[in-house]
């Protein structure tokens, strides 16, 4: 399962982040490292950019970037 697909509202837990270097290493430095918590907030139109909230920290992504982070849903 990707970021790209994750349900909306649903905390998962990032494994692994986008290959392209420059933008591994910005959201490294935003502080997104495998491991992290993550939440979908919102979508934008098909093929959009997704709202998403790693703890106080919230940004938009593209679609496309989000599909080359993979995830797993959070177990209580």
């Amino acid at each position: 399962m990707t970021l790209a697909t994750a349900p909306i509202g649903r905390v998962v837990v990032l494994l692994t982040l986008p290959q392209l270097s420059s933008l591994h290493n910005q959201l490294r430095a935003m502080g997104l490292r495998p491991g992290c918590e993550v939440r979908v907030l919102r979508r934008g139109f098909p093929g959009g950019l997704l709202h998403v909230r790693c703890g106080q920290l919230e940004f938009m992504l593209r679609r496309s970037d989000a599909a080359e982070m993979a995830i797993r849903p959070l177990t209580a």
